[in-house]
């Protein structure tokens, strides 16, 4: 059985797009005062919890989203949904939680590269006088997220339980 297809990943690769062009563009302005706040009113724990939080928020986003795209470029897979759901919004309990599972995993992950080596990275390319290339480091780490994750999650969504509904009968 085939674990995902061009127009699966195709949905998932613009749901990231656009969620992720989203961040890009309102986060500086919706969130830079929020943060600045938050720093004067307990420092950068506070920031790395709501930040956490909004990363939360916009991992659901891409997957209603997914869902969505995924439905509409009718490629549901088959672990998912039976032949005649194959351009339906669903899913299944064990996607959604192979979902959350990887959006856990890749979120722990970047926190983990953020702490001990991107945010040395970003500082030395800061003073070293290549500031312009942070963004680029940045779209690239996103990058490589968006396809670790999608990997991550079509390997745990096939050894999670599909719906009885998407069995083939006797």
């Amino acid at each position: 059985m085939r674990l995902t297809s061009w127009g699966e990943v195709g949905a998932f690769l613009l749901a990231r797009v656009l969620t992720y062009g989203f961040m890009f563009f309102a986060y500086p302005v919706l969130m830079a005062a929020v943060y600045q706040q938050l720093i004067r009113a307990g420092g950068a724990d506070l920031v790395m919890v709501v930040s956490q939080g909004v990363s939360a928020v916009v991992w659901l986003v891409t997957l209603l989203l997914f869902l969505a795209f995924r439905g509409g470029f009718g490629a549901v897979p088959a672990i998912v949904a039976p032949p005649n759901r194959r351009s339906e919004f669903t899913s299944s309990g064990g996607e959604i939680g192979a979902y959350v599972l990887s959006v856990v995993v890749v979120i722990a992950a970047l926190t983990g590269l953020n702490n001990w080596l991107l945010r040395g990275l970003y500082t030395s390319l800061r003073t070293s006088g290549h500031a312009d290339s942070i963004q680029a480091v940045g779209l690239a780490v996103s990058a490589v997220t968006a396809v670790v994750f999608f990997l991550l999650f079509i390997s745990l969504r096939a050894v999670m339980p599909a719906p009885a509904s998407s069995q083939p009968s006797p």
